[in-house]
C-alpha cells in the first residue's frame, strides 16, 4: 500500500464520508436523541456515554479509511453504539433499558447487546488485518479465529474499563460480579457466532493440484 500522506489522506476521508453518509447521519441524530433523553431523565453518566460514542466512532472511522470496513460490520457497529446509548439512558421501571430481562430471568437486553456488539466488533478486527492474511491456507479458520480472539479480547478489554468506571465514579449502572461474568459469555457466544456465519460465506482453501501419473 503507497505511503498515506496528507493529500491522499484528504481524498480518502472526502471519499468515506460520502460513502458513510447514512450511517453517520443514523449514528448523530439517534445518538443524539439518546443523550438527551439521558440528560432529561437526569442520568448522570450522559457525558460518559457521549465520550465513549466519540472515541467508537473515531476508531471505527480510523479503520474504516485505512482498510475499508464492509457496509455489514459498519452498520453493525452503529447499531452496537446506538445499543449502548439506549441500554443506559432509556429509562425502563426503576432502572434503565440495559438492565431489563428480556427472556424470563435468563437474558438481559445487556446480555443480547455484548453478543451483538463484540461480534461485530470481532468482524471489524479481521476486516482490519485481513490484507496481512492474504494467501492464508486455511481462510476461514483464519477468518474465524481472528473474529473470536478479536471479540473476546475487546470485550475482556471493555470489562476492565467498566471496572475502572466504578472506582472513579460515584454512580454506574455497570453491576457486579455476576453482571461481569454474565458479559464475558455473551461476549463469547457472539464473537462465535460471526465467526460461524462469516467463515461459511467465505470460499474454502483451494486443494493444491495433485498430478496424477499412470
Amino acid at each position: 500500500m503507497p505511503p498515506m500522506t496528507a493529500a491522499r489522506v484528504r481524498i480518502r476521508l472526502s471519499q468515506q464520508l460520502n460513502r458513510r453518509r447514512a450511517p453517520l447521519a443514523v449514528l448523530a441524530a439517534s445518538g443524539t436523541a439518546g443523550l438527551s433523553l439521558g440528560a432529561a431523565a437526569g442520568a448522570t453518566g450522559w457525558p460518559v456515554y457521549a465520550v465513549v460514542l466519540l472515541a467508537g466512532a473515531a476508531a471505527v472511522a480510523l479503520a474504516d479509511l485505512r482498510v475499508g470496513l464492509s457496509d455489514l460490520t459498519v452498520w453493525g457497529l452503529v447499531g452496537f453504539a446506538l445499543g449502548h446509548v439506549a441500554g443506559g439512558m432509556v429509562p425502563v421501571g426503576g432502572g434503565v433499558l440495559y438492565q431489563q430481562w428480556l427472556v424470563g430471568r435468563v437474558i438481559r437486553f445487556d446480555n443480547v447487546q455484548h453478543a451483538w456488539g463484540f461480534g461485530f466488533a470481532g468482524r471489524a478486527v479481521w476486516e482490519s488485518l485481513r490484507p496481512q492474511l492474504a494467501g492464508a491456507p486455511a481462510p476461514r479458520l483464519a477468518a474465524a479465529s481472528m473474529i473470536v480472539l478479536g471479540g473476546v479480547g475487546l470485550g475482556a478489554g471493555n470489562e476492565i474499563i467498566e471496572y475502572l468506571l466504578t472506582k472513579l465514579l460515584p454512580e454506574t449502572n455497570v453491576g457486579g460480579y455476576e453482571n461481569t461474568a454474565r458479559d464475558l459469555v455473551a461476549n463469547l457466544v457472539g464473537a462465535v457466532l460471526a465467526a460461524g456465519l462469516t467463515a461459511r460465506a467465505l470460499p474454502r482453501a483451494a486443494r493444491p493440484h495433485r498430478d496424477r501419473r499412470p
